[in-house]
């Protein structure tokens, strides 16, 4: 059934190997129930990926999908994700990514696309206005991201509109952090997608959109998106401290808590924090003007550009808080030029800043240890703070040399080609690596890095009053988590970038108006389907059903949803949570289970729940495997 409201109502079927495209409606009932986005690509993940499918294999699509609400105007309405079964985990895989190309898409009047099958060769997706073709592209494989824009721009007439999203030298590769890199600076960047989309000889994906997203009711939109820009720009956080700082501001946060991941999670304490944290970027002189995706009024995007120093030359659109981290504290690291360097590179190269980060950190750890030696890493000092081998291991893992081709296979084969104990430093949940706040540090709420779909994951989860959570009953702590896991799921699903909607917002009373009341009716006025806040958190556990699903079927269970061995036994050495640990994770995991609706034991989603979100056919498909 065909529709045009809110959605474009099209989507693209492209079959690489046969080397054609075909545009197909998108059917109306598949997106009331899945909404956009993250819903459409786990989804269609179930539905398309068995679990004998290797993840660089022709026979793994490749999804992408906007919201409903990407492109329309509303309020950060930017968004839109890849999924795809991940080369690094091996389970269920997807990146959000910003900027302007997923509206773009919408304005050239596609919701959708999904790739299969692998070009002999390689080849770009040219889509405009309603039109897509296949074509070659082996002129462009090599180049860095920021090349491959500028040759297709001046390719196709010299359009500066024509929005670019493309994989650098790192995804053709197949680095297994690899991502997918739009206009240069923005990366949907984890899970390795980067890696699946340069295994199909897929290069890039330039799109030029001149219609305007359809709405059915516009004036009512219109006054919708002006109360709600409103609440985001009068909110403290989201229209002060994301505007001032961006995300950065977390780094100050979370180290005066003692948990901010330093030397490799070895404390949660960095003395050199206020060297690289958002104020100091703000002194440092090497901020350029703020700059905002697509819509959004809270302008959080840094822009940096270094003009001297051993890092002179150096523009990067950036960083964010999990970049400062990766490379900074977690490295040892204060020498912010450094870490604007490594940005610049992991952007052109088209490397996940905060895999690439942490591998790094892991490896310094491994130096320390003696694990490793200068004769293992072809020459290089892994000294803790040696920004110079954190350059130059960023070359070699985007390129595939030498020791970097060990590197890029991701933290977890790393870790066991090491070996000396090393799984026991190798920081990862499932085989990601976790990016931000220590577990030890606050107990309940990043217990959310063992149990999210994609691995070691800050993102499926926040909540307010999360330090809070620490003083309530076990039960009742991790009921909490479940809900909030739902609410935050809900601008995935739209389209929307969750950080004015959810991480930043004053209290929670912002984001329930914000989420729960405001975005039904944007939905409402773009798409003339009528929902309530209850139903879109339907929705989002219904997706996260799915996703658990997915994983269930690729054999994981609960003896999977686990932390690593540092914050269940370490304790925190110094800080305001010294002699700490992660102590509770198995009543939380059961509570959790509990909240959602999955076996208590096997954390498999029990066919009682999947009936009642309307997924039976998926209850009747891991029955007939004897998974339930």
């Amino acid at each position: 059934m065909a529709f045009h409201s809110g959605y474009a109502g099209m989507m693209l079927e492209v079959d690489l190997t046969a080397g054609t495209v075909q545009k197909k409606p998108l059917d109306e009932l598949f997106a009331r129930r899945y909404i956009g986005g993250r819903g459409f690509t786990s989804r269609l993940q179930y539905d398309l990926v068995t679990p004998e499918v290797d993840p660089l294999s022709p026979e793994n699509p490749l999804i992408i999908a906007n919201g409903p609400l990407t492109g329309s105007r509303a309020p950060a309405g930017s968004r839109f994700v890849v999924g795809a079964r991940s080369p690094l985990t091996g389970i269920l895989g997807d990146a959000n990514g910003g900027g302007h190309w997923g509206p773009e898409l919408k304005r050239a009047g596609f919701d959708l696309i999904v790739f299969h099958g692998r070009a002999d060769r390689p080849v770009y997706l040219w889509v405009k206005d309603g039109d897509a073709e296949l074509r070659k592209a082996s002129h462009l494989w090599g180049l860095d991201t920021l090349q491959t824009r500028d040759a297709l721009i001046k390719e196709l007439g010299g359009d500066e509109k024509i929005r670019v999203a493309c994989i650098g030298q790192a995804g053709e590769n197949l680095v297994k952090f690899s991502g997918f890199v739009v206009d240069v600076d923005h990366l949907a960047a984890r899970t390795g997608v980067g890696a699946v989309i340069g295994s199909k000889n897929l290069k890039a994906i330039p799109v030029r959109g001149t219609q305007p997203v359809p709405l059915f009711d516009k004036k009512a939109f219109q006054e919708i998106s002006g109360v709600l820009n409103k609440i985001l720009l009068n909110d403290r956080m989201s229209g002060g401290e994301l505007g001032t700082y961006g995300t950065t501001s977390l780094l100050t946060l979370h180290n005066t808590y003692g948990g901010l991941a330093t030397r490799n999670w070895q404390t949660g304490v960095f003395e050199g924090a206020d060297k690289i944290d958002g104020v100091a970027f703000k002194k440092s002189g090497y901020e350029e003007d703020p700059t905002a995706c697509f819509s959004c009024p809270c302008r959080c995007d840094r822009y940096a550009r270094v003009d001297e120093g051993e890092y002179a030359g150096t523009e990067v659109g950036g960083p964010e808080y999990y970049t400062v981290c990766s490379f900074g504290s977690k490295c040892g690291n204060d020498n912010l030029a450094s870490i604007l360097k490594a940005n610049e590179l992991c952007n052109l190269y088209g490397l996940d800043t905060a895999s690439t980060g942490g591998i790094i950190g892991f490896l310094m750890e491994a130096w320390q240890r003696g694990a490793i030696t200068a004769e293992d890493t072809d020459g290089l000092d892994f000294s803790w703070g040696n920004h110079q081998t954190i350059i130059e291991m960023i070359h070699r893992v985007a390129h595939r040399q030498g020791f970097g081709d060990r590197v890029a296979e991701g933290i977890r084969p790393l870790a066991a080609f090491i070996g000396k104990g090393a799984e026991d430093y190798a920081i990862h949940v499932k085989g990601m690596d976790a990016v931000t706040f220590d577990p030890r540090a606050l107990r309940v709420y990043n217990f959310r890095y063992a149990v999210a779909s994609r691995g070691a994951d800050h993102l499926r989860i926040s909540a307010h009053g999360a330090y809070g959570l620490e003083t309530l009953p076990v039960e009742e702590a991790a009921a909490k988590m479940k809900f909030w896991q739902d609410i935050v799921g809900i601008p995935d699903l739209m389209g929307l970038c969750k950080f004015p909607y959810t991480f930043y917002s004053e209290t929670a009373d912002v984001t329930f108006r914000k989420v729960l009341e405001i975005v039904p009716e944007l939905y409402g006025a773009a798409t003339s389907f009528e929902i309530t806040g209850e139903e879109l958190m339907t929705a989002s556990a219904r997706v996260g059903t799915v996703e658990r699903a997915i994983n269930s079927r690729l054999g994981l269970t609960a003896r999977d949803d686990v932390l690593p061995r540092r914050f269940l036994e370490e304790p925190l050495p110094e800080g305001p949570k010294k002699g700490q640990v992660m102590d509770i994770l198995e009543p939380l995991k059961y509570h959790f289970y509990l909240a959602q609706g999955w076996d208590t034991k096997t954390g498999i989603p029990t066919r009682e729940t999947l009936e009642i979100l309307g997924l039976s056919d998926i209850a009747d498909d891991l029955t007939a495997r004897s998974i339930i």
